[in-house]
């Protein structure tokens, strides 16, 4: 039989469409790294998000493997590699939830640029301060996408239809454009955009890609929006450029204290970084739900199917 265990959140269309096809589906989401290295060896396929890290010791552990679906987009918690010299497909569904993203990358921006969280704040403290609110329309900027896969064109579709200049950069496929952004380098990014939105996943050369460097050759303040990985944003300096005005506003639904689950750290233990930035105005902090939905559950699951 070639059961497929499924060890995380999953819309039940995949194990439906599964089980019509002839594999045999278990779902268990009480597995940890040990227990489901002690598990026998008689999966054909394991299905999961971020329950556990799969690397090399748990891969030799079960030589019968065929596949692994991580749902969603990252292979961090993967080691890719090692799995695929054994044998072991590793698949994704990063288009998945690209839609969802790029919605609430838009609800960020609009968030930022229409002061809409520091007003809802004072409203309920009983400010009435229409003039310190008064926020800039979408199409008075322009906009830098850096990562042009699957999230990157889902949002830059939203902004053209909105009518707004968009570039796009993305080092591993510079000629990725379409009709709703330009193809360009980071330097007309820096130099151009007045809001720059990462759409990348996380390794290690993308590793605190923003940075005091990169911050510092941007030629003027601009609204920063991570929906990626937190890894890819160095906390510190984007703290220091808030303060400093380098940046206006920095929209982060990740932060680079998430552990390999995608949850941040307890307050007890979050460094002087984080700290200072859940006190910042011009912070918008969201809980690592950008590609949260229903509908993305759903797509996951479509695209699994077919690739499985």
């Amino acid at each position: 039989m070639k059961k497929v265990l499924i060890v995380d959140r999953v819309h039940p269309y995949l194990s439906e469409k599964l089980s019509e096809r002839g594999f045999v589906c278990l779902t268990d989401m009480t597995f940890t790294y040990d227990s489901f290295k002690a598990a026998p060896d008689n999966l054909y396929g394991l299905v999961i998000r971020s329950r556990f890290v799969v690397d090399k010791e748990l891969l030799d552990s079960k030589p019968s493997l065929k596949f692994i679906v991580r749902i969603g987009s990252g292979v961090e918690n993967i080691d890719v590699e090692y799995a695929e010299r054994k044998g072991v497909k590793v698949i994704s569904t990063p288009e998945g939830n690209a839609n969802a993203v790029a919605e609430h990358c838009l609800g960020l921006l609009l968030a930022a640029l229409r002061h809409i969280s520091s007003a809802d704040r004072e409203v309920r403290a009983g400010e009435w301060l229409r003039e310190k609110n008064k926020g800039t329309e979408l199409q008075s900027h322009t906009y830098g996408l850096i990562g042009y896969g699957h999230t990157g064109p889902a949002f830059a579709k939203l902004l053209r239809a909105l009518g707004c200049k968009v570039y796009a950069y993305d080092r591993y496929n510079p000629v990725a454009g379409d009709e709703n952004a330009e193809m360009t380098d980071l330097e007309t990014i820096k130099r151009e955009c007045d809001v720059i939105s990462l759409h990348v996943n996380y390794m290690p050369e993308n590793k605190y890609f923003i940075n005091k460097q990169f911050i510092d050759g941007v030629e003027h303040p601009f609204v920063l929006i991570n929906t990626s990985r937190g890894l890819v944003v160095n906390t510190e300096d984007v703290v220091c450029a808030l303060e400093a005005g380098q940046i206006r506003v920095a929209c982060l639904d990740v932060l680079e204290y998430e552990s390999t689950r995608l949850k941040n750290l307890p307050k007890e233990q979050w460094p002087a970084a984080m700290d200072r930035l859940a006190q910042m105005e011009n912070a918008i902090l969201t809980p690592h739900v950008g590609g949260q939905t229903p509908e993305a559950e759903l797509r996951h699951a479509q695209v699994a199917v077919e690739r499985i």
